[in-house]
């Protein structure tokens, strides 16, 4: 994992890195249009493509619901798709996206309703420089299951299941409470959708 930091930024900045993998042989443009769709709103965070991803920072709220709407754009209801996210919240060097944090807490609107996909997804939470920190992901842990998501745990992760709205819900209670309990702190979350292992 690779993240820049340095000791001049802020540890209010919320950051998530998206990588989308549809399976599919037209995967180049489901990915560009996703962003594209996305990239022609006003968006109240700081944002930037490069060959591996997209990243998002600014507040937690709005960061969150955009990579969310980003996830339900690409969705394609025959197409195999991975999401990768690694949210992240105290690294130092997100000076680059500070005064987005003055932005009103702001929903994704398209002149269609996004879809509330069903979802599967696996995701590990690390915290930094923290003594106690198993009693704060077992909180984390059972935030999803008084979501309904089933969390269900395997070798170095959690599992999910459920909507996909009812799992971003999820990741802002998760990372709210995570910034009132830890100083620094990231979330490597994988998400799929229409896969054939579930059938």
């Amino acid at each position: 994992m690779n993240i820049d930091c340095n000791i001049d930024g802020s540890v209010d900045v919320t950051g998530c890195k998206l990588s989308i993998y549809p399976m599919s042989d037209q995967f180049s443009g489901i990915i560009t249009d996703a962003i594209q769709q996305l990239a022609t709103l006003k968006l109240p965070v700081w944002q930037k493509t490069d060959m591996f991803s997209t990243t998002y920072r600014g507040r937690q709220e709005n960061v969150v619901n955009i990579v969310k709407a980003a996830c339900q754009l690409a969705y394609k209801d025959s197409v195999h798709t991975v999401y990768e996210l690694t949210f992240s919240k105290g690294c130092p060097g997100d000076t680059d996206a500070d005064h987005y944090l003055n932005e009103e807490i702001t929903p994704i609107k398209f002149d269609r309703e996004l879809p509330n996909i069903p979802v599967a997804c696996k995701y590990s939470f690390y915290a930094f420089g923290e003594a106690d920190y198993m009693q704060d992901i077992e909180k984390i842990v059972n935030l999803a299951e008084e979501k309904g998501l089933n969390p269900q745990g395997m070798h170095y992760a959690t599992k999910l299941s459920g909507s996909i709205d009812d799992l971003f819900d999820y990741f802002n209670q998760a990372l709210s409470y995570a910034h009132e309990h830890i100083r620094h702190y990231v979330m490597e979350v994988t998400i799929s959708v229409n896969s054939p292992s579930t059938k």
